[in-house]
């Protein structure tokens, strides 16, 4: 069982803390995902850097294999053929890697609009919603809750293959099953996972109090992500179901509790936890703040 006592801002003095929390409650929606997008850049553009240090005689080819499978893991990069799909971000800059990077707000917006226009309730969650409600940080992915269902299966495909690995068989096993499935966009490698609302009252609860927010400087295009509070008992049942090992998960609970405070429905939260069998990692963490 993860025990560690994270303590938030340890090396920063009480004033200024005070004044990083304000900032971070005050930033905008679009600011804060920038800042996801531009940690998410460098740490590509370091891993890229990496790769051809220790194999200094790779080619093109062989960088972008050993790419896929750091970020999506060997055994999806090869079922999706990512691999072997053509690249100019294994030879980038940093500031051209950044631009690839910014990509991934579009490559998300995409999927958003195609669940959008089926009519497909949605919202954003994990840890984008984390980075949102708490501290940015890196992401090899978006996860979006969406209750998609058999009739919307071929309008996916159809819509999405040519620029994304999907299976159409993975789609009917998440809705047979309430999982999830991936879709990774070939050129980029960045994976969207979508989660199917479980039959019970607290995922029809994270539709249901999803929040719109805008994404986008100086443009009022809203997208959805699930709440602050449902976002913190997700990622606690996360935690649990995970044997309470999870560093980062444990983190990101801790910064969304601490950046949003009082803006927390606590009464909710307290009662979803304990429907969630949860109540008692939600009093850690609010011990540990």
């Amino acid at each position: 069982m993860y025990q560690s006592p994270l303590t938030l801002f340890n090396d920063t003095q009480p004033q200024a803390r005070a004044v990083l929390l304000k900032l971070l409650r005050q930033a905008p929606t679009w600011k804060k995902l920038r800042m996801v997008y531009q940690l998410n850049a460098s740490m590509k553009h370091l891993v890229v850097l990496g790769i051809r240090q220790r194999h200094p005689q790779a080619s093109e080819e062989e960088i972008r294999q050993r790419l896929a499978a750091i970020l999506l893991g060997p055994g999806l990069a090869e079922r999706c053929g990512a691999a072997t799909m053509p690249n100019t971000c294994v030879s980038a800059t940093a500031e051209q890697e950044l631009h690839y990077t910014m990509n991934e707000k579009a490559i998300t917006l995409r999927i958003i609009e195609v669940l959008e226009a089926l009519n497909i309730p949605y919202a954003i969650c994990g840890s984008l919603a984390s980075s949102l409600y708490g501290i940015a940080r890196t992401t090899l992915d978006s996860d979006i809750l969406a209750d998609i269902q058999p009739v919307h299966i071929q309008a996916l495909v159809d819509t999405l293959q040519e620029d994304f690995y999907l299976s159409a068989q993975a789609i009917v096993a998440a809705i047979q099953h309430r999982s999830s499935f991936n879709l990774i966009h070939l050129e980029s490698l960045f994976k969207v996972d979508i989660f199917l609302p479980k039959q019970r009252a607290f995922d029809r609860k994270q539709l249901a109090n999803r929040q719109p927010q805008i994404v986008t400087e100086g443009s009022d295009r809203t997208v959805y992500f699930v709440s602050a509070e449902d976002t913190v008992l997700a990622k606690l049942e996360r935690f649990r179901l995970g044997g309470e090992t999870s560093e980062r998960q444990w983190q990101d609970i801790l910064e969304v509790l601490t950046v949003q405070d009082d803006r927390l429905d606590y009464r909710y939260l307290r009662h979803q936890a304990d429907l969630l069998h949860v109540a008692d990692l939600l009093e850690r963490a609010l011990t540990v703040l």
